[in-house]
């Protein structure tokens, strides 16, 4: 799915010129640069956070069409600027999978963390930790300390493990993002988590530690793709020349995946699907689907993780490939036509899912 990229606006310097009539219209809010959206998010006396967009009505911005000052288009751009409600992706995943995963559970910021990165919206992670870090607040010192550095090393391995899913660059950034965000907010956790030890480098050193990594890779990968693995093995080697094989379950599942003291397999599986099925990756986001269901997950939390994803789509303003039918290449934002009945098909395994 292609992405909207950046680009930059030159402007002559103004000169005097005659009053000209100004047609003024009442319009939407407008999305923006992923660096000016923000968090809104309404706090209570007990610390209890109630989504924004559940409490107050869309508004409207009224704007100029006429050309104006590089000043007036800042101060427009910030009156109209996109706005990402972490509160309400919080409360939309607990909904969705009360049963298995109650809102006290990470995976909703796991997962959140993962399409942050696949919809190219990673600067966001440093507001997801500012949204974050806000609801320890309330608690002693001691206990806010350990549970916010779990939520960062926890945000943290999510880019680490998003990042053979939607690019390396991206991964790059956000663990940036995420690092700015906590020596902002929390300059002494900063320090303890940039003292952390390596998961993956200790385990390296001798062929028996590498063996052991390929056949812990070997293993997760056998569990998410259970009975269908060695055709998928064999198919990966037929078009690599055995290399994809061999990257795959030594680098990807054994060095990278397979490291579970963070995020454990079911949570890893999850979000290896929410990154496939948020870049439009029809026949992996399946594959990972029901690698999900091999590691445990069971319909309300698939049926969450596809309602959030949904959400965050629309927060900031991209397409959905399984649901607005855009491929890859053919567009960006919703109602944009549908794919040929073909390739829809390909989204059809998740009817299973969203069924109630």
């Amino acid at each position: 799915m292609a992405h909207p990229r950046g680009f930059t606006i030159f402007a002559r310097a103004w000169t005097a010129s005659p009053p000209r009539r100004t047609n003024m219209h009442s319009i939407a809010s407008l999305p923006t640069a992923e660096d000016e959206e923000s968090i809104v998010s309404s706090s209570s006396s007990d610390g209890t956070h109630t989504p924004s967009s559940l409490s107050s009505s869309s508004s409207t911005t009224t704007i100029s069409t006429t050309s104006a000052p590089s000043s007036d288009i800042a101060r427009t751009k910030l009156a109209t600027r996109a706005k990402v409600d972490f509160s309400l992706l919080e409360y939309v995943f607990a909904q969705g999978s009360v049963v298995e995963a109650p809102s006290s559970s990470p995976l909703w910021y796991i997962l959140t963390t993962a399409l942050l990165l696949a919809f190219h919206k990673e600067k966001l992670i440093e507001e997801l930790w500012t949204y974050l870090s806000t609801r320890y607040a309330v608690c002693s010192q001691e206990k806010e300390t350990a549970d916010l550095l779990a939520v960062a090393r926890r945000i943290r391995e999510a880019c680490l493990k998003a990042s053979t899913l939607v690019g390396f660059p991206r991964a790059i950034n956000a663990l940036l993002a995420l690092q700015h965000a906590i020596q902002t907010t929390h300059p002494n956790l900063s320090s303890i988590l940039e003292a952390d030890q390596s998961l993956r480098s200790a385990a390296s050193t001798t062929p028996t530690d590498a063996e052991a990594k390929s056949a812990r890779g070997m293993a997760l990968f056998q569990k998410i793709y259970a009975q269908h693995s060695p055709r998928v093995l064999t198919a990966m080697s037929a078009c690599s020349g055995g290399d994809l094989t061999f990257f795959a379950i030594n680098c990807i599942y054994g060095e990278l995946l397979a490291e579970n003291s963070i995020i454990g397999d079911l949570e890893t599986g999850l979000l290896e699907f929410i990154c496939c099925l948020a870049d439009g990756c029809a026949p992996q986001a399946k594959g990972h689907f029901f690698g999900s269901v091999n590691l445990g997950a069971g319909k309300d939390t698939l049926r969450a993780a596809v309602r959030l994803a949904d959400e965050v789509a629309r927060q900031v303003r991209v397409g959905r490939p399984w649901k607005d039918g855009i491929g890859e290449g053919e567009g960006e934002g919703e109602g944009e036509g549908r794919q040929e009945d073909s390739s829809w098909d390909e989204w059809k395994f998740l009817e299973r899912a969203m069924a109630e």
